[in-house]
């Protein structure tokens, strides 16, 4: 079966497409200048997800349902900032790229990995360091009893 070709073939119309827009240098301008829409959404999002974040640090820990109130709007917001994000520099490595180099900073869901990692780690290294202190006192406790029993 025949297979069924284009009328036009495809460089001269990215040719066309490039040239519509100023060639390559266009193209990378219009990247670097940002939208204002597209700004004035990301930048109500990131002031948004950090008064609830800050919010839920905030808190009284007796006060649950504010917390949990806190902690699903910070979830929402922080998708939001994500999706934003991706709209204004793209998705993946590349998207976290460009958004390092015109910003300096990391995608916001990168930043809130980060700290749950560091959570974790923290809560590892206290977990060991207490373990190995029971096991330390244990020891202790063990060649005292060897040395009092030996007298």
């Amino acid at each position: 079966m025949p297979t069924v070709r284009a009328s036009t073939a495809l460089w001269p119309a990215a040719q066309a497409w490039l040239e519509a827009r100023g060639g390559l240098a266009g193209i990378a301008e219009a990247l670097r200048t940002p939208r204002t829409a597209a700004v004035d959404e990301l930048a109500e999002a990131r002031e948004l997800l950090s008064y609830w974040e800050a919010r839920a640090r905030r808190l009284p820990r007796w006060a649950l349902m504010r917390r949990r109130e806190a902690r699903d709007m910070a979830r929402r917001w922080r998708e939001r900032v994500r999706t934003a994000e991706e709209h204004r520099y793209g998705r993946g490595l590349l998207g976290a790229a460009s958004m390092y180099a015109i910003e300096r900073r990391a995608p916001t869901t990168l930043a809130h990995r980060g700290r749950q990692a560091g959570k974790v780690v923290l809560y590892t290294a206290t977990t060991a360091a207490l373990t190995l202190a029971v096991v330390l006192v244990a020891a202790i406790v063990a060649i005292a009893d060897a040395v009092a029993g030996a007298f």
